[in-house]
């Protein structure tokens, strides 16, 4: 999927369009659709099928933003990471990965009989 400004726009016009319950230009959903969805279709004037087409770049739209939110919020983190490390002094990080490996080591089992 590639999306641009236009194509993002062209295709929340389409869907408004969709959604007040008139057709869209065939030509231009069927230039949308082949563009974004990297597929080669020929152009058509069936309401339903051009409906379909909408609702297909209507869900490839919503999933490319969840995506692009995702990608900012890793982002994010990984700048958090790194600024929290950066802040960390070298005693700080030793006493923490002491905390850290004597939290870890833990004995699993029966503990064993008193004689």
């Amino acid at each position: 999927m590639k999306f641009t400004k236009e194509d993002i726009e062209k295709i929340e016009k389409f869907i408004e369009i969709k959604n007040k319950g008139y057709y869209a230009d065939g030509g231009q959903v069927t230039e949308v659709y082949n563009r974004v969805l990297e597929r080669s279709v020929n152009v058509t004037n069936c309401g339903s099928c051009l409906r379909g087409r909408i609702q297909e770049l209507e869900n490839a739209l919503n999933h490319f933003k969840e995506l692009s939110k995702r990608q900012d919020e890793i982002k994010a983190q990984e700048a958090l990471k790194e600024e929290r490390v950066d802040n960390v002094t070298p005693d700080e990080n030793k006493a923490s990965e002491g905390a850290e490996n004597k939290s870890v080591i833990k004995r699993v089992g029966r503990p064993p009989k008193k004689k």
